[in-house]
């Protein structure tokens, strides 16, 4: 389903959340697929190795971080981004620029 509507809707940015916790081949599948898929991140934190396949197969141009705060101690996912075996830019897209380019669109002007 998600397919159909990500390829009838191509200009339109879908954000996965949890990145279809635990089907992670799928979810890489979709966002090397559809460039108007995002993967969230909150549910990749406890498995080894995730990130790092997110960012080598997907890029992390298209990933972003989340906690699900309260739900989850933020300190644990931050841990794992820290000594993840990506780079400092990858860490930055995920972390702000990614969030940054998809929302900045949506925030009011700011008359100042």
């Amino acid at each position: 389903m998600i397919q159909e509507v990500a390829d009838r809707y191509p200009h339109v940015k879908f954000l996965l959340g949890h990145a279809c916790h635990g089907h992670w081949d799928a979810a890489v599948a979709l966002a090397r697929d559809f460039p108007n898929i995002y993967l969230e991140l909150t549910a990749v934190f406890d498995d080894r190795g995730v990130l790092e396949k997110f960012v080598n197969e997907v890029g992390s141009d298209r990933l972003l971080f989340g906690t699900d705060l309260p739900w989850f101690d933020p300190h644990h996912a931050l841990g794992v981004l820290a000594n993840a075996s990506i780079t400092d830019e990858d860490r930055h897209n995920i972390c702000h620029r990614n969030a940054e380019r998809l929302l900045m669109p949506l925030a009011p002007e700011v008359i100042g």
